[in-house]
């Protein structure tokens, strides 16, 4: 059996070790990005145009996907923490 400090189960719950966040990082900069190009830029191929429109849409669900996921890790850690302090199995 090792000893754990209450510092050091924050440490393990919070999200530092959730890969959700970091997708959800990746894709909410895509989102800011292909905004910014959209909105800035004036693209005359149609083509072009629809693609950074799909890459947008793609960009925006996989910021909804991560973000609720991200979301449910936080609470499920912070759930498992006061589980391990309270002392319950």
């Amino acid at each position: 059996m090792h000893t754990v400090s209450s510092t050091e189960l924050d440490t393990v719950a919070s999200l530092s070790n959730s890969v959700h966040l970091t997708f959800f990082g990746l894709c909410l900069g895509a989102v800011v990005t292909f905004g910014i190009v959209l909105s800035t830029s004036k693209i005359t191929d149609p083509t072009t145009h629809a693609g950074y429109v799909a890459l947008l849409a793609v960009s925006v669900v996989g910021t909804l996907y991560f973000g609720i996921r991200a979301s449910i890790d936080y609470r499920e850690a912070k759930r498992k923490l006061r589980e391990i302090k309270s002392g319950a199995r």
